[in-house]
């Protein structure tokens, strides 16, 4: 921001004051002495100080004009990253129509409305030749497939503001089934034998499960340590061995053994299935 014409005076004769050089061939030997006190406003001094210092102003000025035009025309020009598919996905309005910006060749909505944005979940993937866009709304503060009309209409409003020429592969999918064997050694002073806490209630290691499947970013991937880990920081957990973990896709007909140590859900995520019967809990002796 360009500074005031005092403002950089006042600089300039700061600077003038403090030179020793300066002051010596001038004769100036107070300490008190001063700019206003020294020199007249009408001296030959002042006057060129003034000169320069509007020069300055002048100069500043226009360059914060030229920022602030080239930052417009940088915030007018699309750039088609995965962040900017993700952003576009999540700005989507139900309901509403786009208008077609004649300032920066693209389409927009005229008034952003938080209330009509159903897309809560979306994750991006750059497949070379494709760009692949997994999204899902929210029901009970959990991801839900969108219905067909709100998936059509998701489409269309995606390929109107896409970049010409890129392919979209865009989906919507209820989420992965996972079951999770695992065997819970606990502190029978703090647990009773079905995991439910004795001060308090609740079941907190199938609480820890699906805080941990809820935590996972939407298009992220599940790891068996980490949800080892998560069951293993729930007070009066003493061990943990976890056994088989079997996920089922939307498409897929049964469950299928996850052999390496991470999943990543065809959905985009997860929930758990069956964990009062999946979850056994044996007293550390």
């Amino acid at each position: 921001m360009a500074r005031t014409i005092a403002e950089i005076k006042k600089t300039m004769t700061d600077r003038f004051m403090e030179d020793n050089t300066l002051r010596e061939a001038y004769g100036i030997m107070g300490e008190d002495a001063t700019w206003e006190n020294t020199f007249s406003t009408v001296s030959i001094e002042n006057i060129l100080i003034y000169i320069v210092a509007s020069c300055a102003y002048a100069l500043e000025v226009m360059f914060d004009a030229h920022k602030q035009d080239v930052d417009e025309r940088i915030a007018q020009s699309i750039v088609p990253t995965v962040r900017w598919y993700h952003a576009q996905a999540l700005a989507f309005q139900y309901g509403d129509a786009l208008e077609y910006d004649e300032q920066t060749h693209a389409f927009r909505y005229p008034v952003a409305d938080t209330a009509k944005q159903v897309v809560k979940y979306c994750a991006v993937q750059d497949a070379g030749n494709t760009i692949q866009i997994l999204v899902s709304g929210q029901e009970n503060n959990l991801p839900t497939p969108l219905s067909e009309d709100v998936l059509t209409a998701f489409k269309s409003y995606m390929n109107s503001v896409k970049i010409a020429g890129v392919f979209l592969s865009i989906r919507s999918l209820p989420a992965d089934k996972i079951k999770i064997s695992v065997k819970v050694y606990y502190d029978p002073q703090i647990l009773t034998s079905d995991g439910t806490r004795i001060d308090g209630g609740g079941k907190p290691v199938e609480d820890a499960i699906n805080a941990y499947l809820a935590g996972i970013v939407y298009g992220g991937t599940f790891n068996k340590t980490k949800c080892v880990d998560a069951i293993q920081n729930v007070q009066g957990v003493t061990d943990v061995e976890l056994g088989t973990v079997q996920t089922k896709t939307s498409t897929g007909e049964s469950y299928a053994v996850v052999t390496g140590n991470n999943y990543t859900a065809e959905s985009g995520c997860f929930i758990a299935e069956d964990l009062s019967n999946t979850v056994s809990y044996v007293v550390q002796n």
